[in-house]
């Protein structure tokens, strides 16, 4: 069902379908789409949806479970998420129904859940989408005093349920709105198939997909940075992509950050025609600003080098341009 949020009131042993109740606190951005995956990693499928994402240029959110993330990724895989320009927040320990644990149990649920994500990213998560988007009054209450914003969604295509691409276009285009939030899961062969149409069709109408601003943890970068040690890789983030109608070219602006060089001075790379090229470096609080030609084809694809031992540089995400 589409813009669902369910709410248990145990007091009338009902189950209240709310359409639309938080999904819309998400601004309606004009021709803004909000891809989220809930219930990862999954080591298969998670790269290829990052893949296919970065083929068009396109941010999302994920919402990982803390036990799944605990088994299968560690703080170099979420780095790499948080360095391609996504969002993550949290769906909770184990995948349960929050209202039915008991005080106790939901905050460790929620206490677990965050502390595996700090461990791996240095910040703690800013947004949560319950299990099954089942919540009530009390854990609504425990969410707000932990400073947790509640994620919901306007279409679910139930991909996870393998439907036809078709009818899943169908279901989105139905509750099609400016700011629509779309719930995906990264585990099932069918998500990438409906992805990859989502992607296509919708960019060909103008739209661009970027990542959750309630889960955007703002000072995510000394955070982050606390989490390096020399010899680890190198972490950043693109911050700024527009375009300058004067001189031309795409602007493109962020931080870049290697324990190994704390002084600044990293290359800055940027791939438009195949063929990586040094742009710029960063300075000594570890910012860049780089400059490109406008109307490369594609999104502008860009790294950050690597100053240590022989290591991955850090990718910093394919970036769909923009004019204005």
């Amino acid at each position: 069902m589409g813009r669902r949020l369910l709410v248990l009131l145990f007091g009338a042993a009902s189950l209240l379908l709310a359409q639309g109740t938080f999904a819309l606190s998400t601004p309606q951005e004009p021709k803004v789409m909000y891809l989220t995956f809930d219930d990862g990693p999954n080591p298969l499928f998670t790269p290829i949806v990052l893949r296919i994402l970065e083929e068009y240029g396109a941010r999302a959110t994920f919402f990982p479970t803390g036990r799944t993330l605990r088994v299968f990724w560690d703080d170099e895989e979420v780095q790499d998420l948080l360095d391609r320009g996504h969002a993550v927040g949290s769906h909770s320990w184990a995948h349960s129904q929050l209202p039915t644990l008991t005080p106790e149990d939901l905050e460790d649920a929620l206490v677990r859940a965050n502390g595996t994500l700090e461990r791996r990213t240095g910040f703690t998560p800013t947004c949560l989408r319950p299990p099954y988007g089942v919540t009530d009054q009390a854990v609504e209450r425990t969410l707000e005093r932990m400073n947790l914003t509640l994620v919901g969604w306007d279409a679910d295509p139930a991909e996870w349920s393998n439907p036809p691409v078709e009818e899943a276009l169908a279901h989105i285009e139905k509750w099609e709105r400016d700011g629509m939030v779309i719930l995906f899961h990264d585990r099932k062969w069918q998500t990438l198939e409906i992805l990859r149409a989502v992607l296509e069709e919708y960019e060909q109408e103008g739209w661009t997909f970027a990542p959750l601003p309630q889960c955007l943890t703002g000072g995510s970068m000394a955070a982050r940075q606390q989490t390096r040690s020399p010899g680890d890789g190198p972490i950043g983030g693109l911050e700024v992509l527009q375009f300058d109608a004067v001189g031309g070219e795409q602007v493109l602006g962020g931080w870049a950050y290697d324990a190994d060089s704390p002084e600044g001075g990293l290359e800055i790379f940027l791939n438009l025609d195949g063929e990586p090229t040094a742009y710029g470096r960063t300075g000594a609080d570890h910012r860049f600003e780089v400059r490109a030609p406008a109307g490369t084809p594609g999104p502008v694809c860009l790294w950050a080098g690597n100053s240590g031992r022989q290591r991955e540089d850090a990718f910093l995400g394919c970036h769909a341009g923009r004019r204005g």
